[in-house]
């Protein structure tokens, strides 16, 4: 059983309720305006037209934020649900490519055992839970505080795994997907009192990751991305030796290094950290997600250890172990279908062009 402690909060850091809009305002305004128009910000070449865009995103994506977040302060859970189906409606009905593409991958997996008109309507579902994540996410940062407002009223289940896998002083690889509320995983590991760090991929807009990854910060995570390389593993391995939490998300398509494992019947190039990390430092690969259910009650499922028989040969044990683990994440998706992102070329072949270039 680890000590209980109160996640540390940086009186640095900008926090929902304690600083004003109109000071979040002046200085996303100044500092976007400044990112956009100054030409020392965007060197000439290829890439600078795409930056400029990026610049503009990250600007107004900042702007959003702070106005919509005292809306969702006062926001009741069902509101998120509606905001939800609305726009997961709209998204489906308008575009064209993301739906073709999770019909596609939902016929790919279930074509054996669903009908037409039953992925029809699970692709729809798709894309409800598709859009309420980044609501969750906003809903998150607008009532983080008091814990009982939001935090609390997900549920854990299995949380003996948990304590078991530390008391071996290891360190836990909380294994994720882009499944249910996965943004809500590592803070509410982190409200519990456990030590948690996640890698994340910063995407294109840097400033509007900078104030989101503050936020995790404050709640008591340590945040950090998969590039450079080396920091990154030197950041993960020292973690799972302090015998701390590692949450990564192993679901998506690698186009380099990744490894062909089956997922779904079909062959999917995987990646392979949580099972290098596992089989370096010992740390226990625990399985993960926060799932939903009756789409606004939330259940934070932890697994039990996926483990493998090892053997002398390294490259072996890694490709069998990325194999169980991703046999694992499977299992959950067959569960919750509807809650994964199936808007993931998940089949794709590195190198390959289309939608669907799959293994024969």
């Amino acid at each position: 059983m680890i000590n209980k402690m109160e996640p540390k909060f940086n009186p640095g850091l900008e926090t929902p309720l304690s600083v004003p809009i109109e000071i979040h305002f002046k200085i996303i305004y100044v500092d976007g305006i400044r990112s956009v128009f100054d030409p020392s910000c965007h060197p000439m070449g290829k890439s600078s037209l795409k930056e400029m865009r990026h610049g503009l995103g990250d600007f107004f994506l900042n702007i959003l934020l702070t106005l919509i977040l005292p809306v969702f302060r006062r926001l009741p859970p069902k509101g998120l649900a509606f905001l939800a189906m609305m726009m997961g409606t709209i998204v489906f009905r308008l575009v064209k490519k993301y739906r073709g593409r999770v019909i596609d991958n939902l016929s790919v997996a279930f074509g054996s055992e669903k009908d037409a008109k039953e992925i029809k309507c699970l692709a729809q579902e798709v894309f409800f839970h598709f859009s309420l994540t980044p609501l969750e996410t906003i809903y998150l940062i607008a009532n983080s505080h008091p814990f009982e407002r939001f935090l609390l009223n997900i549920k854990m289940k299995g949380k003996e795994n948990i304590e078991q896998a530390l008391a071996k002083k290891r360190g836990v690889i909380a294994l994720g997907a882009h499944l249910g509320a996965f943004t809500l995983l590592g803070t509410r590991l982190a409200v519990e009192g456990y030590p948690v760090n996640v890698m994340i991929n910063q995407g294109s807009f840097p400033k509007l990751w900078k104030r989101l990854n503050g936020y995790q910060e404050n709640m008591g995570q340590k945040i950090f991305p998969p590039k450079p390389i080396t920091t990154s593993i030197k950041k993960s391995l020292n973690c799972l030796r302090r015998n701390e939490i590692l949450y990564l998300v192993a679901d998506e398509q690698q186009r380099r290094g990744g490894i062909p494992v089956p997922f779904f019947g079909q062959e999917a190039f995987t990646p392979s950290g949580p099972a290098l990390f596992s089989l370096k430092t010992g740390a226990p690969i625990l399985p993960m997600a926060v799932l939903r259910e009756n789409r606004i009650q939330w259940t934070l499922v932890i697994g039990q250890p996926v483990e493998i028989e090892r053997t002398a040969d390294e490259k072996k044990d890694i490709e069998a172990l990325t194999a169980k683990f991703t046999e694992s994440i499977e299992d959950l998706i067959r569960q919750y279908p509807g809650q994964w992102s199936w808007l993931n070329r998940r089949w794709k072949l590195p190198g390959s062009k289309g939608s669907l270039d799959m293994a024969e």
